[in-house]
């Protein structure tokens, strides 16, 4: 299929999305019934965020954090907005759009530990297993995928496409060749 082609079905639909943030947000509730910090990481995390805050029934603030690569090569990172809430003593829920190596949930978990966060559970919309370099434990999972590349609902390429309300599965070097095409397709289509 030409990441150009918008697939008979979505990689997620809207009524399937929101069944998934309900049933993480029922699970979140439950475990966590004194109360937590949602934590998105932007920008992926924005459009989960909105919908699982809606969908917990119990005490939550939220808050922000945003990473940036250091220079060319981007193999390290620097925190370039920093939460705004002191997590120790907290339960802390990080949300992301998806775990591919492994390395940034790593590391923000871990920032979040050592911040002194009573807790650090990790939610993710999508698990992309396959890719993973280094062990991390997520406790709540949207869905698994493989190594398809999607955008749609916060995830994007190059910026493009995180505001379609749904999931797609697209070429990437498609998409870089053709954007507008790719648009085209994947907003009318």
């Amino acid at each position: 299929m030409s990441g150009l082609e918008v697939p008979a079905s979505p990689a997620l639909g809207r009524e399937e999305l929101a069944g998934i943030v309900d049933r993480l947000g029922r699970a979140i509730s439950r475990d966590h019934a004194d109360g937590l910090v949602l934590v998105g990481l932007l920008k992926g995390s924005v459009c989960l965020m909105a919908d699982l805050v809606r969908r917990i029934e119990v005490p939550c603030s939220i808050d922000f954090l945003a990473l940036a690569p250091y220079g060319a090569g981007g193999q390290r990172v620097r925190l370039s907005k920093d939460l705004d809430v002191d997590v120790t003593g907290l339960s802390v829920v990080l949300a992301v759009d998806i775990v591919d190596r492994g390395l940034t949930v790593s590391y923000v978990h871990r920032l979040l530990t050592e911040r002194g966060a009573r807790s650090v559970d990790v939610c993710a919309l999508l698990d992309r297993r396959v890719k993973r370099l280094l062990p991390v434990e997520l406790r709540y999972v949207g869905k698994t995928i493989g190594e398809e590349y999607v955008v749609g609902y916060g995830l994007d390429i190059e910026e493009r496409f995180r505001n379609l309300p749904r999931l797609e599965v697209v070429d990437p070097e498609e998409v870089r060749r053709a954007p507008a095409a790719s648009a085209n397709r994947l907003f009318r289509g």
